[in-house]
């Protein structure tokens, strides 16, 4: 190695240091952990697969997967498609432009904890939802619209933020292939479909499996505005209770190394389907 080399690696080496000790040992220390049954006052107990097992059979652990399925299937599916349409009205030229991209990504930039407090006032029988739909609904309280309540607000919280990556990718299309297009009598909708989404394609796959990851990490607003009552309880809310409240840590373990798999594994199907598709 160079001497240049080893003064790069030698200033890099304490930010590696605090990435290991912070990121790298905390993971490994939950795949650890789920083999054991540990409750944080008593020494570990080595359970081996005992934990999956139990998780495999409860129906609460079944439910929440459901809840966090429903919650990333309704918000970001159609996120994504309102943030698509949007980035492709507002790649447009037109006065104040830049004052929208603004309006639709502030959401975005505040704070889940923030954004969950503000409409749980929204989403108050008396609050402005209903008084200005004239309606009578409560909210948060009932099994059948708390999760749509949840879906609402992450819709109007995410959007902006695939907003930006959608026109991103649209700042970096080529527009002689728009022109092109526009020539041979191709209409706006077939621009759309047969030139602009195609080429859309990488910016979609990143989104898409930002969005997935994005849905089973949601806490905050399940937490702010129902405790995880009604149908909300997702997955990470799940591991916080079992871990923190019926002191399972080794369960807890168990349930995040199970998401973890499966985000791995949802993940490589998105790219291959999407690499499929570009062949």
């Amino acid at each position: 190695m160079h001497g240049r080399d080893l003064v790069g690696a030698a200033l890099s080496l304490p930010a590696l240091l605090l990435f290991a000790f912070f990121a790298i040992y905390p993971g490994l220390r939950v795949f650890y952990l789920s083999l054991f049954d540990y409750s944080l006052t008593a020494p570990p107990e080595f359970v081996g697969l005992d934990n999956f097992r139990f998780l495999a059979e409860d129906p609460r652990f079944r439910q929440a997967v459901l809840n966090s399925l429903f919650y990333t299937v309704g918000t970001y599916l159609p996120a994504l498609a309102l943030a698509l349409a949007l980035a492709v009205v507002l790649r447009r030229r037109m006065r104040g432009l830049g004052w929208v991209r603004l309006l639709y990504f502030l959401p975005v930039a505040t704070s889940w904890v923030a954004i969950s407090v503000v409409w749980r006032l929204v989403l108050h029988p008396d609050g402005l939802l209903n008084e200005t739909l004239h309606i009578d609904v409560n909210w948060l309280t009932s099994s059948s619209t708390a999760r749509w309540a949840l879906v609402i607000m992450g819709i109007w919280k995410e959007t902006g933020f695939f907003l930006i990556l959608f026109l991103a990718g649209l700042a970096r299309m080529p527009e002689d292939v728009h022109e092109a297009a526009l020539v041979d009598g191709a209409n706006t909708w077939q621009r759309f479909w047969r030139v602009t989404f195609p080429l859309l394609k990488p910016i979609t796959a990143i989104c898409s499996v930002i969005a997935v990851i994005r849905g089973f990490q949601a806490f905050s607003p399940q937490v702010v505005l129902t405790g995880g009552a009604f149908d909300t309880e997702v997955v990470n809310l799940f591991v916080y209770k079992t871990a923190f409240e019926s002191a399972r840590m080794g369960r807890a373990s168990a349930v995040a190394v199970l998401m973890f798999l499966l985000l791995i594994a949802v993940t490589l199907v998105q790219l291959r389907v999407f690499r499929r598709n570009d062949v």
